[in-house]
């Protein structure tokens, strides 16, 4: 299988990520064999195939964002400009009627700072509908992690640790709740049987609209940052 491009770091484990455009990015430990990221690859070929045929629709991003007056950003599944103001305190922020304020002394820190607020953002929304779900229906999830991944919303580990992507904040919020739940039901069920439905489907039946929405916004959403 032919890797785009391969960046190693002194991360522990290989991670997996197809960008638009259909480009598979690897990312190894520094000192993992060839034969170690071909059996990553292996192990994953048929989710690596599919996002790929996802994301071939859409094309290859290059070059840094403008981060420019009236770009639109997703939150919440709509869409608000950006407004650049030359009196800004604090440097960054969001409201429903104007949107994201950022200052033009803090231009140059774009990226960061919409990627700190996102984080911040789904942390505080994903965090809201755990602990409900804790209470009503008795989920035990371990940590809670909030990640960059491009290609999946969350994933749960065999450890019961929770992982969401920063980007699930530009998610309707309804969809935000499915995401959560489909995790939640993976500390019981770790797969995708009758079984993991029928139970996702007893806590929330109305999950196929949800991951409708998803399939047919997410690549939009998954191109920002």
């Amino acid at each position: 299988m032919q890797i785009d491009q391969l960046i190693r770091s002194k991360r522990k484990t290989i991670g997996i990520e197809v960008r638009p455009g259909g480009l598979l990015v690897v990312r190894a430990p520094l000192h993992a064999s060839q034969a170690q990221i071909a059996y990553a690859l292996k192990a994953r070929a048929g989710w690596i195939e599919s996002a790929r045929e996802r994301m071939a629709k859409l094309p290859a991003v290059s070059g840094e964002k403008r981060y420019s007056e009236g770009q639109l950003f997703w939150t919440l599944g709509k869409q608000y400009p950006l407004h650049i103001v030359q009196r800004q305190s604090p440097k960054f922020s969001f409201n429903e009627k104007q949107g994201f304020l950022l200052s033009a002394s803090h231009q140059g820190q774009a990226e960061q700072l919409f990627i700190a607020w996102y984080r911040k953002q789904t942390r505080k929304l994903v965090s809201a509908y755990i602990q409900a779900y804790m209470r009503s229906h008795g989920f035990k999830p371990g940590e809670l992690r909030i990640t960059s991944a491009r290609t999946r919303w969350g994933s749960c580990s065999g450890r019961n640790d929770l992982n969401f992507s920063y980007r699930l904040a530009m998610a309707r919020e309804s969809a935000v709740e499915y995401v959560v739940v489909h995790e939640l039901v993976h500390t019981r069920v770790k797969n995708h049987s009758t079984a993991f439905w029928k139970a996702v489907t007893e806590i929330y039946p109305t999950w196929k609209q949800e991951r409708a929405w998803l399939n047919q916004y997410g690549l939009q959403l998954h191109l920002v940052s």
